[in-house]
């Protein structure tokens, strides 16, 4: 596993305000060239999977479907590659953002295995939201500064 950038971080955790059963065939997300975004609390945002391979920044996304819009409770900086939850679901990786709606909200954009929406997935309004430090992960080798 790759060596993470940071030595320590907050992590992002939001709840559900509104959950999709839509899925879109040939959507054609675009994922911006950033690894981050701070994500501030009450501001709003989509959370949108998609199963198509090699999702990155700067990638394409062509099929997604929808869990929904979510709240950020918690404030901090969500990484691409960070694990997204919601509840106990582990809903993908975060692959990146996709811009087109800025400044009303980001379509936050997961890489995952399984293509089900929020409401198939049972979710419902107050769901948890969590962004995670993958496991396993390596932390960088760093140690106290010289003064």
């Amino acid at each position: 596993m790759e060596t993470l950038r940071y030595s320590a971080k907050r992590h992002v955790e939001g709840q559900l305000v509104y959950v999709l059963h839509t899925r879109t065939d040939e959507r054609w997300m675009h994922l911006e060239d950033v690894p981050s975004r701070a994500l501030l609390a009450g501001e709003i945002h989509e959370l949108a999977l998609s199963i198509n391979d090699d999702l990155k920044p700067t990638a394409g996304v062509r099929d997604v479907v929808y869990i929904g819009f979510f709240e950020i409770t918690v404030a901090g900086i969500a990484d691409v590659g960070d694990e997204v939850w919601a509840g106990d679901v582990h809903l993908g990786d975060l692959a990146g953002f996709d811009f087109v709606h800025m400044p009303n909200h980001l379509n936050v954009v997961l890489s995952t295995n399984q293509a089900a929406t929020g409401a198939e997935m049972g979710f419902d309004v107050g769901t948890s939201i969590r962004f995670r430090t993958p496991e396993g992960s390596v932390l960088p080798n760093v140690g106290p500064r010289d003064a």
